[in-house]
C-alpha cells in the first residue's frame, strides 16, 4: 500500500490560477489523501474557485503571509508525508508519483522538484 499524502496549496488572491492547479493535483496519479487549500485572507474569490473542488479549504481572516499559511497547513494535515505546490504551479500527472519513489531510500527525508 503507497504511503499516505495529502498535499496542500497556500494562496492569496490566486482566482486566476488555483482551478487549473487543483484540475492538476487532483489528476495525479499518486493517490492522494487529501488536497487542502490555505486562502491566507484573500480578497477575490479564491475561496470560491476553492470551494468548487473536493478540498478542505482553511482561510485566515486576513493575510497573515505565505510562512503562516505554510504553518496552518502542517498544523491541520495528518499524514505520513506532506506535499506542497503553489497556487500558481499546474505539476505535471506523475509529479507526485516521481518524487515518492525516492522515499524507499531510508536516508532520504525529503525530495523537491526544479525550483
Amino acid at each position: 500500500m503507497p504511503d499516505e499524502v495529502s498535499l496542500y496549496i497556500p494562496c492569496y488572491n490566486a482566482e486566476e490560477t488555483l482551478g487549473v492547479c487543483i484540475e492538476a493535483v487532483l489528476g495525479q496519479s499518486y493517490r492522494l489523501k487529501e488536497v487542502v487549500v490555505i486562502d491566507d485572507g484573500s480578497t477575490d474569490s479564491t475561496a470560491q474557485v476553492a470551494g468548487r473542488y473536493p478540498v478542505r479549504v482553511i482561510s485566515h481572516s486576513f493575510n497573515k503571509g505565505l510562512a503562516a499559511a505554510r504553518n496552518t497547513a502542517i498544523n491541520n494535515i495528518h499524514a505520513d508525508y506532506i506535499a506542497s505546490v503553489d497556487a500558481d504551479c499546474v505539476p505535471e500527472k506523475e509529479w507526485l508519483s516521481n518524487l515518492m519513489v525516492h522515499f524507499a531510500d531510508p536516508r532520504i527525508a525529503g525530495v523537491g522538484g526544479m525550483l
